[in-house]
């Protein structure tokens, strides 16, 4: 099997002034607010079900919404957040994401809601992904350690969601009190980041196809052509669209997969709803041992080197799930399809970023533009799950790691 081009492994970090280590970790903490915010919506379903009597396709709908919007407006946001400095996409992101939870908790129709989940969804692009975009841009040198943590960071949002709602409904509250506590963590971080000093945007962007003469120029009509031009110039890309593919592929192991491995061992291994679930959770555990594993690692040895690895073991895990006679073996599937998945995002995205030093905004631009693969996903699954069962759904999502291998920049001979 051959290997990736070595890259050098991350320098040591150097500790940053008091005011960047703020900056940073305000920025980082959105990544864990993301997926705790977005839990409750996703978890709490069934009371937003209840609160407007809504059938299921109209559940479904909110979400379609969300998606499309997102899918017109995120790309847009991401490139115009290279003109400049970042700080006024993410703070407007945040305060509309506050807008959009309170929104959707006060809702007293169907239609009001569907305005919240059109806010929502490219509010969150804004917030989340622009800042994402602005760690890498503060320390382009580290972005494998820093996706590492942002990766880790979502993990433990993605486990604290379900304990926060099952804790509010047990306490009694409902759907408008868990949207109006997202509003209000969310207004926290817009507060904190609002006096933040934000690192300079970084040198005007490369214009490909516009003529030197008119850039120099500064005017608007020269800049909207850089932006398009730049975006052009990194779709024809062969080393940043393998590097985003691998980005894709990384949702077909994440939650697209435990929800149907949840199935699986409910429907197929005839497991109880309690034990999947605590199933579930040792895998998950196991994705972010392998995370804490990976950041410890930086510095030490380049994370591009181990994707390899990391798809065999994610192979060898799908292969024992599908494969598995009872509970103990399927659960070592799960944990081994984690493990090895884990790694994927955080590599990938951060060697992504790599291909275009300074121009983070251009790179979550093409990472939007792959949004229909991500909202196809589970419907594809489901089909396939529902015509030739569990087991051809979860054998789809195994070709992902025989994805990532092809995918893979090789070695160049010398």
């Amino acid at each position: 099997m051959s290997l990736p081009a070595p890259i050098p492994a991350s320098p040591a970090p150097v500790r940053a002034p008091r005011h960047e280590r703020r900056l940073r970790a305000a920025l980082l903490t959105t990544a864990l607010l993301d997926e705790l915010s977005s839990g409750f919506i996703v978890v709490a379903l069934p009371l937003l079900r209840d609160h407007l009597r809504l059938s299921y396709a109209q559940a479904g709908l909110l979400f379609t919404v969300g998606g499309v919007s997102s899918m017109v407006l995120e790309p847009i946001i991401n490139l115009l957040s290279d003109r400049g400095s970042k700080r006024v996409p993410i703070l407007l992101g945040a305060l509309t994401l506050v807008l959009s939870f309170a929104l959707a908790g006060v809702a007293p129709n169907y239609g009001l809601e569907l305005v919240a989940f059109a806010l929502w969804y490219p509010a969150n692009g804004a917030a989340v992904s622009v800042a994402q975009a602005a760690l890498i841009d503060h320390r382009p040198h580290h972005a494998e350690r820093t996706m590492t943590r942002w990766t880790l960071l979502s993990g433990v949002g993605d486990l604290l969601a379900p304990l926060m709602v099952g804790v509010a409904i047990g306490v009694g509250l409902g759907w408008t009190t868990l949207c109006l506590i997202a509003a209000a963590l969310w207004f926290v971080v817009a507060l904190f980041l609002a006096p933040q000093h934000f690192p300079a945007a970084p040198p005007a962007f490369n214009v490909v196809a516009a003529d030197k003469a008119e850039a120099d120029e500064g005017d608007e009509a020269a800049e909207r052509v850089g932006l398009l031009a730049g975006l052009r110039e990194a779709l024809r890309d062969k080393l940043l669209l393998r590097w985003m593919g691998i980005v894709l592929l990384a949702t077909m192991p994440d939650e697209v997969f435990l929800a149907f491995a949840a199935l699986y061992l409910t429907d197929h291994l005839h497991t109880p709803a309690s034990l999947a679930s605590l199933a579930l959770a040792v895998g998950i555990g196991g994705g972010l041992l392998a995370l804490i594993a990976l950041d410890r690692l930086g510095g030490r040895i380049a994370g591009v080197r181990l994707l390899p690895w990391m798809a065999l073991v994610t192979l060898v895990g799908f292969i024992t799930l599908l494969a598995a006679p009872d509970l103990v073996v399927a659960t070592l599937g799960l944990l081994l399809a984690n493990m090895g998945a884990a790694g994927w995002y955080p590599i990938a995205k951060a060697a992504a970023y790599d291909t275009r030093p300074g121009r983070s905004g251009v790179v979550q631009a093409v990472d939007a533009l792959g949004q229909p693969f991500d909202t196809a996903l589970p419907g594809f699954v489901g089909l396939l799950a529902g015509h030739f069962g569990l087991a051809v759904g979860i054998g789809f999502l195994a070709l992902s790691p025989l994805g990532v291998l092809l995918l893979l920049p090789r070695q160049k001979s010398t």
